[in-house]
């Protein structure tokens, strides 16, 4: 024998903040609708939902709660994936990188050295960039 349909109790928060209700001990999110008379993730009974909803918190808080006549419409979206389909992962990127050489950007050996000596003739330059100027004396 099959048992009847629990008749749902919908409460859709419509504001931006979680909504706490403490006689429920339950938050609902923000934006989120949740019916209450759900077996499997809440246990209340008809008459507590009503109580709530007459003189207790949702009571409370009905400026930013909505106590729905019908359920809200669930929208399944299903994205069939075929085989040829490329997914991105560590090994396939979705990019293709080329490795260009740019005549300008060319270093040849001879100037390479000369800038080498450079740095080094003003690698003490550097360094006393890094020393502050001002000292505190206390």
């Amino acid at each position: 024998m099959k048992k009847a349909p629990i008749p749902p109790f919908w409460v859709t928060n419509v504001s931006n903040r979680n909504v706490s209700l403490t006689d429920l001990n339950l938050t609902i999110k923000a934006f989120s609708s949740v019916n209450l008379m759900d077996n499997k993730h809440y246990d209340y009974t008809r008459e507590q939902l009503e109580k709530s909803a007459s003189s207790g918190s949702i009571s409370l808080k009905s400026r930013m709660l909505v106590i729905r006549k019908t359920p809200p419409t669930v929208v399944e979206t299903n994205v069939s994936m075929s085989r040829e389909t490329f997914i991105p992962g560590r090994e396939r990127s979705t990019l293709n990188i080329k490795d260009e050489q740019y005549e300008e950007l060319r270093v040849e050996p001879e100037q390479r050295a000369e800038e080498e000596k450079f740095a080094a003739e003003n690698a003490d330059l550097a360094q006393m960039d890094t020393i502050p100027q001002i000292v505190n004396k206390r």
